[in-house]
């Protein structure tokens, strides 16, 4: 595996990662990765997955219709 430098761009630092690491962890331009630092003081970066804005709405809507009757319990509760 190759040594790769951290450079300054702007206020941040970079790290530009070869193709083949890229592929390896089946990320491509645009995805989102989360860092951390573990244990041993490594740097890691985890894929994340964000939820498009639709299918969000879908997954509240279809909790009401299924939950409406808690839902009405709870509202019912709060008036007291």
């Amino acid at each position: 595996m190759a040594v790769i430098h951290v450079r300054k761009v702007g206020n941040s630092s970079v790290v530009t990662l070869p193709p083949e690491v890229l592929a390896q962890a089946n990320l491509r331009d645009g995805d989102l990765v989360q860092p951390r630092v573990d244990r041993a003081g490594r740097i890691v970066l985890e894929a994340v997955t964000v939820t498009p804005r639709e299918a969000r709405r879908a997954i509240i809507r279809n909790a009401a219709r299924r939950d409406r009757a808690v839902l009405r319990r709870l509202a019912e509760y709060d008036r007291k």
